[in-house]
């Protein structure tokens, strides 16, 4: 790539400290059981329990995990005598003096599970949860939960065992945050020399191509784009998304473009009036053709919105979703359409599928194995697709960001199809509620490869929704 170092921007970074995570061991034993919860058996012998309630007194080796544990439960007994079991719990940290006395220390767990009973009532149940209050407020529990046989389900005498870690918060860190207020400093810019411009200006920046004579037969035949200085990386479950305000652009402008990655790779949203596209260089293609995962014809605003370049991290694989969101109301999705991008060779345009699709004849590469891309820039930029005779393609950006985080982005349409990603090992699961107070409950969902969606029916009332981590 041919670049050129220009001068000035204002960059904020703010990186979260991540916490260590603390394994630890705990021992409950049954102190009360207030509600026996409604029982129902079945013609095959199947039986049906609903709101068991009992409590727990739990001390263990770390002493934010001591404390009194309310647990309701649910379930299904199979009629070969073994149970499904999910349920909540919520425990008050706190310690237990010798006559069993629990002084209360402050913070609540709040804690789902799900998991098995066999016929001799062992358990191994899965749990996990989020904390309220005093030191334990905003971290994550996750526990495994053992219980060895036993004649009575609710046997005092018999205790659960849990092995679980105490995890730092979810991360949710801005890497960068670029308001265009002041001149742009350590900047790289790609493009053919001679070609672009980029000036800020009343608070925007203004990228600016021109391209005489030139036929385009390439994205690179007459692209540019500037890249800020700072950088991310993806473990395992993290998301880093770029986003960028569109303020104005001119008619010549083919596409906004959104970058993330480096020299060696990068995946490129391509935003034109009437079409959204998502493409992929690789420094193992020759210099020149992109692969082309997909490209949509689809009206999306020109001014006044937001274009986002999300990449979520489910090893071996990438997920890409490019989303054009409401600028007055930025959790609005306009549009939203996601590809995965695998170690192997992925499904990618050809240049005559490309042509029919959009009347664009360029050159374009089929994608070749190799690992997807999970560190680099973000960068912004504007593509024109030139027959020689285009003038300049004018561009007018606002407010770049790029930010790293952990639980998925829940994105809600128009059409209330709620979308959210599916991390390798971590479940999540949708609650609805009437108010934003509650009272919260599962709503079921359908699952798609490395992506999890649900449609709210059109005649369903108001409801808020949110992403919580399941077992």
């Amino acid at each position: 790539m041919k670049r050129q170092q220009l001068v000035a921007l204002s960059l904020f970074a703010a990186l979260t400290a991540t916490a260590a995570t603390t394994t630890y061991t705990s021992t409950g034993w049954v102190t009360g059981v207030p509600v026996m919860g409604v029982w129902c058996t079945n013609a095959l012998g199947q039986v049906s329990l609903r709101s068991l309630v009992h409590t727990a007194r739990v001390q263990s080796t770390d002493p934010r995990m001591s404390g009194d544990r309310l647990i309701t439960v649910d379930g299904g007994y199979n009629a070969d005598g073994t149970a499904t079991l999910q349920g909540s719990s919520y425990q008050q940290v706190g310690t237990w003096d010798a006559q069993t006395n629990f002084i209360p220390s402050g913070g609540v767990w709040e804690i789902t599970y799900e998991g098995v009973m066999q016929t001799n009532n062992s358990l191994l149940l899965h749990l996990v949860g989020y904390g309220s209050g005093g030191a334990i407020d905003g971290l994550r529990v996750d526990e495994t939960l053992t219980r060895a046989a036993t004649a009575n389900i609710l046997d005092p005498t018999v205790p659960y065992l849990y092995t679980g870690a105490i995890k730092a918060p979810p991360l949710s860190t801005n890497l960068l945050r670029a308001a265009f207020g002041e001149p742009l400093v350590g900047w790289t810019f790609y493009g053919p020399p001679g070609s672009y411009s980029y000036t800020v200006a009343d608070g925007g920046l203004r990228v600016t191509g021109d391209w005489p004579g030139v036929i385009t037969r390439n994205v690179v035949d007459s692209y540019t784009f500037g890249v800020p200085p700072g950088t991310w990386s993806l473990a395992d479950g993290q998301t880093v998304e770029g986003r960028v305000d569109l303020l104005n652009q001119s008619p010549s402008v083919t596409a906004a473009r959104l970058i993330l990655g480096t020299d060696s790779g990068f995946y490129s949203a391509f935003k034109g009036r009437d079409f959204i596209a998502v493409g992929k260089w690789s420094a193992n293609l020759p210099w020149g053709p992109l692969t082309m995962f997909f490209y949509e014809k689809v009206q999306t605003p020109d001014t006044n919105a937001v274009l986002a370049l999300e990449l979520m991290r489910t090893s071996p694989n990438v997920v890409i979703t490019v989303r054009v969101l409401d600028k007055a109301n930025p959790e609005s999705v306009l549009y939203e359409r996601s590809v995965v991008d695998t170690p192997s060779a992925d499904p990618s345009l050809t240049a005559a599928e490309l042509l029919t699709l959009s009347g664009m004849n360029l050159t374009l590469a089929a994608d070749l194995p190799g690992p997807p891309f999970i560190s680099g820039s973000v960068g912004v930029g504007v593509f024109q697709y030139n027959d020689g005779t285009q003038p300049a393609a004018v561009i007018t950006y606002e407010n770049l960001e790029l930010g790293k985080f952990e639980t998925p982005r829940l994105a809600i349409e128009r059409a209330a199809r709620l979308t959210w990603f599916a991390p390798a090992g971590v479940n999540y699961g949708v609650e609805g509620a009437p108010t934003v107070q509650g009272p919260w409950s599962r709503v079921q969902e359908t699952e798609i490869p490395g992506m999890n969606q649900m449609t709210i029916p059109a005649s369903a009332r108001a409801s808020f929704f949110r992403l919580r981590e399941a077992p």
